[in-house]
């Protein structure tokens, strides 16, 4: 059974083994760059002073509809309390733009595709392997896998005999021992944090989200005007407690806006929570409070904060980066002991050809 398991491990090993450091390099270089600015996961954001009043979110729609003709607006996100841009994404043929507007003025600061971003380059490779939809879940189906390589090492370290075995490196042992030595001790030592690391990842996608979707409603005929988006925001306040991250505006055949928000007992930087309003009568459509989720999906939306580790702020976050580079230890010190046995078995074979070269002469 053990040689089985070891096979398993080993040849699992080298086929995975790239694609773990891959994925848990460019999860580290995320976490490295998106902790360089405050509040900042995933979306673009520069740093503006400090005005007395915010425009309204009708004029800073309105100032990136008129850069952005006949491109539909998805939604604007809050990057952070105050003193940063506002990022209003657009979807232009296919592609995701970032427009950051200073919220004191209105005035656009730059504009960013996502996919000629080095943070959208680092996101895409590293959550759906720069192939979208299907690429998401080859991914998790490839880290599943990897579970069954990373319990395989578990069977095998060899602290199950003597557990001081299992935590012991002979730094003056000749090289295959030290480098099984580092293998078995980095293995051990990082293995829950791999399991979950790949399972928090794997579940956000295998798994179906939580119901958040409001109903369209069609615009209504004639010319009624519709409630400004900030008012939109003010209804939505009373509705739900919580801070708001982000507002959907309407699209072009329905006249609900939805206004997500971050609760009491949400931990997804964006917060799962939203309250859809109609912005022609302002009635509530629908509200969706995460904090009385039943139990599985206050579960769920725990895997994308636990798997980024923004539950733990930057000390948690930082310590995923030094764990981050263990399959590159573990890669690597595996691919030495490989070198290392078959240059011994060529030693081996060489000797033995040595030894019969005599009595072959002899004859």
């Amino acid at each position: 059974m053990r040689k089985v398991v070891f096979l398993i491990h080993q040849y699992l090993g080298f086929t995975l083994g790239v694609y773990l450091i891959v994925i848990c390099s460019t999860g580290a270089l995320l976490i490295l760059f998106e902790n360089q600015i405050d509040e900042f996961r995933d979306y673009p954001m520069q740093h503006v002073p400090i005005g007395a009043t915010r425009q309204p979110l009708g004029t800073i729609v309105a100032n990136v509809a008129r850069a952005h003709p006949g491109d539909d607006i998805a939604h604007v996100l809050f990057s952070c309390p105050q003193g940063c841009t506002d990022d209003v994404t657009v979807h232009a043929h296919e592609e995701r733009i970032d427009v950051l507007v200073d919220p004191y003025t209105g005035a656009i600061v730059r504009s960013v595709t996502w996919s000629k971003s080095p943070i959208g380059f680092l996101y895409e490779l590293h959550a759906n392997l720069l192939s979208g939809d299907s690429g998401s879940m080859i991914n998790s189906v490839i880290g599943l896998i990897a579970v069954c390589q990373i319990l395989a090492g578990l069977y095998l370290w060899p602290g199950w005999i003597r557990l001081g075995r299992g935590f012991s490196i002979k730094w003056r042992a000749d090289q295959w021992r030290l480098n099984f030595d580092l293998h078995k001790v980095t293995g051990i030592v990082v293995f829950a944090f791999l399991i979950y690391i790949v399972c928090t990842g794997a579940a956000g996608v295998i798994f179906a989200e939580p119901p958040t979707d409001a109903p369209q409603l069609p615009r209504p005929a004639g010319a009624a005007q519709p409630l400004s988006l900030d008012e939109i925001v003010r209804r939505a306040d009373r509705t739900l407690s919580g801070r708001v991250t982000m507002v959907y505006p309407a699209a072009a055949n329905s006249a609900i806006v939805r206004v997500r928000k971050i609760v009491k007992g949400d931990p997804d930087p964006y917060g799962w929570s939203n309250v859809a309003i109609d912005e022609y009568t302002g009635k509530v459509v629908a509200v969706y409070d995460a904090a009385r989720w039943p139990l599985w999906w206050r579960i769920y939306i725990y895997f994308y904060p636990l798997h980024i580790g923004s539950v733990g702020g930057f000390a948690l976050r930082y310590l995923y980066v030094v764990l981050a580079a263990a399959p590159i230890v573990l890669y690597f010190t595996a691919f030495l002991m490989w070198l290392n046995r078959l240059k011994r078995d060529e030693a081996v074979v060489a000797n033995r050809l040595r030894r019969l070269s005599p009595s072959r002469s002899a004859r």
